[in-house]
């Protein structure tokens, strides 16, 4: 009978959590969506679909981005509340680190200087959550053509 009653709040909470989830993505999406949708509508183009998930304290998620010498990049992330402090940076090819404002969102302007095609890394730290010890991200690159800028 214990087994039984252990074995039920154990798939509860397994049902939650992923529920819980699923809704801190939905909400980081929607928040990045607002910026994106009226940035797509005045002619930039998204590079790749839009990417989330979680951020545990204190720990680093790294996402590689290829990126072409012929575009100008715009990369964008938020999270699911206004009230986290995430540690946003982006390394070059090279290695060297551009470093953010501490905060819930952020966004970084980046012009391949090689003629080939390059790796950049985006890095987030979750510093401080809302309210708990992990945090939702969405994050979407979007690319203007080199040649429309002029």
């Amino acid at each position: 009978m214990i087994s039984r009653i252990t074995s039920s709040i154990f798939f509860l909470f397994c049902i939650c959590s992923v529920g819980f989830a699923s809704s801190g993505e939905e909400l980081a999406l929607t928040r990045l969506s607002v910026t994106t949708d009226m940035l797509v509508s005045i002619g930039e183009e998204m590079a790749c679909s839009p990417i989330a998930g979680m951020l545990v304290m204190e720990d680093t998620v790294s996402v590689d981005f290829t990126m072409s010498p012929d575009y100008t990049y715009q990369f964008i992330m938020w999270t699911e509340s206004t009230f986290n402090f995430v540690d946003f940076w982006m390394n070059d090819s090279s290695g060297e680190a551009r470093r953010s404002d501490l905060g819930d969102h952020t966004t970084f302007s980046v012009i391949p200087r090689s003629g080939e095609p390059e790796v950049w890394q985006l890095q987030m730290e979750l510093l401080d959550g809302a309210s708990a010890d992990t945090a939702y991200y969405a994050v979407v690159a979007l690319r203007r053509e080199r040649d429309s800028l002029i």
